[in-house]
């Protein structure tokens, strides 16, 4: 008995041993990926000064979710605190603690459309893959907001990637994922009511959980649901389809979950960005739907 105790000992020794080298290997392989730096070459931006282009970036500010994670008065906000991460948006004011005191025109660029920060890392948590298709003077607008917003006293403690973290990192989790290091967008169409500033606004808002081609996809948020087909909604009328995407309610009653939909966003959208973007969607109306169709 004795003996058998003694190999069993043995055993479980031995087992721990190799899960603790292999938790090691995986988190300074994570680690590794966590820590990367990556060289991004940003535009050469003319940021405005006027009011037009500042109220004009406060409305793309309201329509790409800024104050979603960095609150209302953009002072920024934790809103992860687990073992493996911590996860905090930026104070983006030139209050106490905030990025607006030492960001030049590249570092908002930088981490707006790229995904990285000022010493070369990515954000981490930041919606680049979708902000890389805005073009340079919608991004020149918003920088333009950002640095009028008004001064907001708040620091906070940095996103950190603790240990749990970096070991998900070798394996579950890509902290690049939002990392983009091509050019970013240059022109856009100009605005107006039209199928193609509605694309230009849909490779923005709706490409990122639908499909680059919106024919649905599974969204980068892991616990959400496939994102449908949109073409379905180009061949609603437009009052139906301004008012589903204004309210989150559904011809049938049922209401769109806004944790997954963000109402919030498209609420705010102007009357011609909402046709621009549903006559773009009446372009694709004709096509059979390779996922779920949006309910009509």
């Amino acid at each position: 008995m004795r003996k058998t105790l003694k190999w069993l000992g043995i055993g479980l020794g031995a087992l721990a041993a190799v899960a603790l080298v292999g938790l090691t290997v995986l988190y300074f392989v994570g680690g590794a990926k966590v820590d990367r730096t990556y060289t991004i070459q940003t535009a050469a931006l003319d940021i405005p000064t006027d009011s037009a282009a500042v109220a004009r970036g406060a409305h793309i500010a309201a329509i790409n979710g800024c104050t979603d994670c960095h609150g209302e008065d953009l002072g920024g906000r934790v809103f992860a605190d687990a073992p493996p991460f911590r996860v905090t948006a930026s104070n983006l004011t030139s209050g106490q603690g905030g990025v607006a005191n030492y960001y030049d025109d590249a570092d908002w660029d930088r981490a707006i459309r790229h995904g990285v920060k000022p010493d070369g890392r990515s954000v981490f948590i930041m919606p680049s893959a979708a902000f890389h298709q805005l073009s340079d003077r919608d991004v020149a607008d918003l920088i333009a907001f950002l640095r009028s917003v008004p001064p907001v006293d708040r620091e906070l403690e940095p996103t950190e990637v603790r240990a749990p973290g970096r070991i998900l990192s070798a394996f579950a989790i890509d902290p690049g994922m939002e990392v983009r290091d091509t050019p970013a967008r240059k022109d856009a169409p100009p605005p107006g009511p039209t199928a193609e500033y509605g694309a230009y606004l849909t490779s923005i808002t709706c490409a990122y959980c639908h499909g680059a081609d919106l024919r649905g996809a599974q969204p980068p948020i892991p616990e959400s649901p496939p994102a449908p087909d949109l073409a379905t909604a180009g061949g609603w009328p437009l009052d139906l389809f301004v008012d589903v995407v204004r309210t989150g309610q559904m011809p049938g009653g049922r209401e769109l979950d806004p944790e997954f939909m963000p109402i919030a966003l498209t609420a705010a959208m102007t009357d011609d960005e909402l046709t621009a973007i549903h006559t773009h969607l009446a372009t694709l109306a004709d096509r059979t739907p390779t996922r779920q169709a949006v309910e009509g």
